[in-house]
């Protein structure tokens, strides 16, 4: 009778679960759900495309400067490079949840008369939930073996 488990892998009781992100990347998450629902609550009197772009500014440049940083760093202490989410995935990620805010905004305001604060905490809690999980599914999409891996030949016994 032939076996149907891989060559190369010992049987497996179940699926297995990821590992959940760490508390710096929960963390860093929230500061930058923070950040953003701060500069968006704080231009709730200027029109919408205004703080709008005030929060693309700030998304399109710090990510950048925080990786030229951190690559810097790891050069000087001699550690091995840190794997970090795709840059670019990031921030065309963050720019949709900022288009998805000023349409919430616009949506609000035909029935609110200041509806700045509750896209503000849509947007933290989009970035403070949502980015985590983000994180990890692209870090594990990104790891070799986790996902995107073809079977390995099926072992026949005889």
């Amino acid at each position: 009778m032939p076996s149907t488990e891989p060559a190369d892998e010992p049987p497996r009781a179940g699926l297995m679960r990821s590992e959940r992100p760490s508390r710096g990347v929960r963390a860093g998450y929230l500061v930058a759900g923070l950040v953003m629902a701060g500069m968006w609550f704080r231009g709730a009197g200027l029109p919408v495309w205004e703080h709008a772009l005030r929060v693309l500014v700030l998304i399109l440049v710090v990510p950048p400067l925080i990786h030229l940083v951190r690559r810097r760093r790891e050069r000087r202490t001699g550690r091995a490079p840190s794997r970090q989410v795709p840059l670019r995935r990031l921030v065309a990620l963050k720019v949709t949840l900022v288009a998805a805010a000023v349409c919430c905004d616009w949506l609000l305001g035909l029935r609110l008369p200041e509806p700045g604060a509750i896209t503000a905490v849509g947007l933290l809690l989009a970035v403070a939930l949502g980015g985590p999980a983000f994180h990890q599914r692209q870090l594990s999409a990104a790891r070799p073996g986790l996902r995107g891996r073809r079977p390995s030949p099926v072992r026949k016994e005889m």
